[in-house]
């Protein structure tokens, strides 16, 4: 169980989170935090978020959100194919194999 408040969630979630530890989650700024707390992070569609690629994710989550405040309007996500099941699966995959040997 977790409070009301709009971010309750993510903050139990990196309470718990651990180094190592693998997050599927499509929030940058989740996985920002996540990455700082060494978890591997990666979303629906199989995009890893890494310290390469977080700012960037994060420079286009900001600009959506200024358009979108300023009254206009940007894409929804594309509907899900069978693609992205394959992509996220084999990304997950890749992930889950690093995590095991950096724990040995």
């Amino acid at each position: 169980m977790v409070d009301k408040g709009a971010d309750s969630v993510d903050f139990k979630l990196l309470s718990a989170l651990s180094k190592g530890d693998i997050v599927v989650t499509q929030d940058y700024g989740l996985g920002a935090m996540a990455l700082a707390k060494g978890g591997y992070v990666v979303n629906q569609n199989g995009l890893e978020m890494t310290s390469d690629n977080i700012d960037g994710l994060l420079a286009q989550r900001h600009i959506s959100a200024k358009i979108r405040r300023a009254g206009g309007r940007t894409k929804g996500p594309k509907k899900r194919t069978e693609e992205n099941n394959l992509a996220f699966e084999m990304k997950f995959r890749q992930i889950c194999e690093r995590a095991v040997l950096a724990r040995k």
